[in-house]
């Protein structure tokens, strides 16, 4: 059902016959920027709430699903920039995939995250008593899924992190959360749809990395979510 499910999102994307593009409304540019935020940073049970503020659009928007892609780099927590694309309605300016515009806007998080309980230094193997998990804004972070505490513990630190700092994905080298032939769970996202299956793992993966995974004779990719978790990008 899961590969299913996938094909058919694939062909849904098939140009339909031309008909009028409505114009987007900043109320749908910052559902798209939502939609692109949560996609990223969002697991089970994180909490997550986006907050967009200051909305500055530029260029012509126009067309139904609309998409926010990230700048490369961006972290949540201040000013970032994202490239508006539409899904596509058969117009000329709003075919699959074309880019109509872009944003910029301050992108703030709330979610439970994991927090430093002292002062760590870089390579710090972390204890139990070194991290802890809070609910609240976690700052400056990158679009990456917000580690929780038990996720943490016996990784090292890449670089220092001062006492209650957020310690993000990318602070840490953890062991991998799924590893290269081992059967994993997974889910996939269709619309409104969510349909789970087991997959085989063909690298490891860290929390949030991206892995090649293979259901049945189809490899497909998808982002690590937790030990043996991987979610499907259609």
């Amino acid at each position: 059902m899961l590969a299913a499910l996938v094909l058919a999102a694939a062909a849904s994307s098939t140009e339909a016959a031309p008909v009028a593009a409505p114009a987007a409304t900043e109320a749908d540019v910052r559902a798209a920027i939502v939609r692109a935020i949560e996609q990223r940073v969002a697991l089970p049970d994180a909490g997550l709430e986006v907050t967009v503020e200051d909305v500055r659009i530029r260029g012509v928007l126009a067309g139904a699903g609309l998409r926010a892609t990230p700048d490369a780099g961006s972290r949540a927590g201040g000013p970032m920039r994202f490239i508006l694309h539409t899904a596509g309605t058969g117009a000329p300016q709003s075919r699959a995939g074309g880019r109509v515009g872009s944003a910029d806007a301050v992108v703030r998080l709330r979610a439970r995250y994991a927090r430093a309980t002292r002062a760590l230094g870089a390579g710090t193997i972390l204890a139990p008593a070194d991290v802890v998990t809070v609910a609240g804004d976690p700052g400056r972070v990158p679009l990456q899924p917000l580690p929780q505490a038990g996720a943490l513990v016996g990784a090292r630190l890449r670089r220092a992190v001062a006492a209650g700092g957020a310690i993000a994905a990318d602070a840490v080298a953890a062991a991998p959360l799924v590893r290269s032939g081992d059967e994993v769970a997974t889910m996939v996202r269709v619309g409104s749809v969510v349909a789970q299956g087991r997959a085989t793992a063909l690298e490891d993966g860290a929390l949030g990395a991206i892995v090649r995974v293979q259901i049945e004779k189809r490899r497909l990719r998808g982002r690590v979510r937790g030990p043996g978790e991987v979610e499907i990008t259609p």
